[in-house]
């Protein structure tokens, strides 16, 4: 039987091997929200056959098993207004499949929610064996940025954002008060979908911001360095374990480090480069760019050891990591200086390669232009789009952004040109739309020293290798958090607006 209130999209990836809460046995993976839109549903049950069943309501309940099943002491989180009920079997490989589904051009459905959880049926002990996680679907118009009014605890910027074996994310560390006076800061909070609420999550072992986070190959992150609360570089280091749900102090990197890079190697091991060693302020904030060192180190998790590696061809901090698909390492721009009778400041347009067979760093191609404090965003076909970042310092010069943006090819070992956007831009964010678009939104102008926060974003076409006018944040946002939601949308978490304050407040993006 399958009888539809509303209609809904749901539609992701499973990934199999993600352990589960010990309260759910089963895996629930949606992905919706956007109007008009559409996508699907996948429930997997595990290593069995059997029936399952997908309820869709309009309150979170919570509504008691008992009702059905005396002998079921266990609570849906899914209430029992108007509930559709959708009834299958389990294919072959484990999966109940529902969709796709097309959501209508209807404004009434924005700001809505729709409830989803999943499960399996006869149970050796009650008539529902196994439930999925709750999973609530939140709407709003396609190709814009919307403010549902969900904020963090503690305003971020610079802050990571780890995912969690429950399905939920988390966002880590980052820097409190002012973009220019950042206080690093050791909690963490919980994004619920369900609840639409923020909640604090396990403490780091340290407060770290413009640290680094790298995804190790059995399941747990890795956090470097990163400014401590005094706003210093520092060498310690900590695991997140997504099973335990906690935080724990490893072996600390050989030189502290902050604005550096980290790259998870083909073999296992981490490549850490670069970054700023200390912060010398005085006589001017311009002098902390002479703390920026040439060193790389490489960490073992099996051994938890750090041993050093070759190093840069120059000094580089804040700039570019790119992971070829042969294994070895670009490594590109950045913040640098040279001496010329004085120690004078500079970015680089060129770039270093690292071979982790060989053990080496040699030249890699140049840049057209110099970057740093820019992500490189894939774009495909072994290609990085690399659009604005800090471009021109000098004693005189405080740090001043381009518009320029070129591309990699990690095939060719080659950068082309792509255009420039219409607005200078650095510490920006960059995602794919789909079908070969890709929007920077946000970041800052002025002078890394006098930032202005933007709201403004622009849309790269590979197509046609140009820039148009994209949708613009509800508020301006220099180096704000973002990730991919399991439900298919951005979010965007805090980053320092026009008063230099940083932000609490968080919005979405509705492909």
């Amino acid at each position: 039987m399958v009888r539809s209130l509303l209609p809904i999209a749901i539609c992701v990836a499973v990934a199999a091997t993600r352990s589960l809460p010990a309260q759910y046995g089963i895996e629930l993976d949606v992905r919706a929200g956007s109007v008009p839109g559409s996508g699907n549903v996948d429930l997997y049950l595990g290593p069995m056959l059997g029936n399952g069943f997908v309820l869709v309501g309009v309150d979170p309940g919570p509504t008691p098993l008992a009702l059905i099943d005396p002998a079921d002491p266990r609570m849906l989180t899914i209430g029992p207004t108007f509930p559709d009920v959708y009834f299958a079997m389990f294919g072959l490989d484990q999966h109940l499949r529902l969709g796709p589904f097309t959501i209508p051009p209807n404004p009434a459905f924005v700001d809505g929610v729709v409830f989803v959880q999943g499960g399996s049926l006869f149970g050796p002990v009650t008539l529902v064996d196994q439930l999925s996680p709750p999973v609530a679907i939140r709407w709003g118009l396609a190709g814009v940025f919307h403010d549902r009014g969900v904020a963090t605890l503690n305003d971020r910027s610079f802050t990571t954002v780890l995912p969690r074996r429950d399905g939920r994310w988390m966002v880590a560390g980052g820097g409190r008060g002012a973009l220019l006076a950042q206080v690093a800061d050791p909690s963490t909070e919980i994004y619920d979908d369900v609840t639409d609420t923020f909640s604090y999550g396990p403490q780091l072992t340290a407060a770290r911001s413009l640290h680094t986070a790298t995804l190790l190959p059995d399941g747990r992150w890795l956090l470097c360095g990163g400014v401590n609360v005094l706003n210093d570089p520092q060498p310690s280091c900590e695991v997140y374990d997504p099973v335990a749900d906690s935080f724990t102090a490893v072996a600390s990197m050989l030189t502290p480090r902050a604005g550096h890079t980290a790259t998870l190697l083909a073999n296992g091991r981490v490549l850490v480069t670069g970054g700023l060693h200390a912060m010398t302020v005085t006589p001017s904030p311009i002098n902390a760019i002479f703390d920026t060192v040439n060193t790389t180190e490489i960490y073992n998790p099996a051994t938890n050891t750090w041993t050093a590696g070759p190093n840069l061809r120059t000094p580089r901090a804040a700039h570019l990591a790119i992971l070829r698909p042969d294994g070895r390492v670009l490594l590109a721009g950045g913040i640098s200086w040279d001496t010329i009778i004085i120690q004078i400041p500079t970015i680089r347009s060129t770039t270093d390669l690292y071979d982790p067979v060989a053990n080496t760093i040699v030249a890699g191609p140049g840049m057209s232009t110099p970057h740093s404090l820019v992500d490189p965003l894939p774009i495909g076909n072994d290609r990085w789009l690399v659009a604005g970042g800090i471009s021109a310092l000098t004693l005189t010069n405080q740090g001043t952004p381009t518009a320029v943006a070129e591309v990699y090819n990690a095939v060719t070992n080659t950068w082309s040109a792509a255009g420039s956007m219409a607005t200078a831009r650095g510490i920006h964010r960059g995602f794919a739309l789909g079908a070969g678009r890709f929007l920077c939104v946000g970041g800052a102008n002025g002078s890394i020293l006098s930032p202005t926060p933007l709201g403004s974003g622009e849309i790269y076409d590979v197509a046609t290798n140009g820039w148009t006018p994209g949708p613009s944040l509800t508020i301006p946002r220099a180096a704000a958090g973002a990730f991919l939601t399991r439900r298919g949308q951005v979010h965007v978490i805090g980053g320092s607006t026009t008063s230099g304050a940083i932000a609490r407040s968080t919005e979405w993006y509705f492909f």
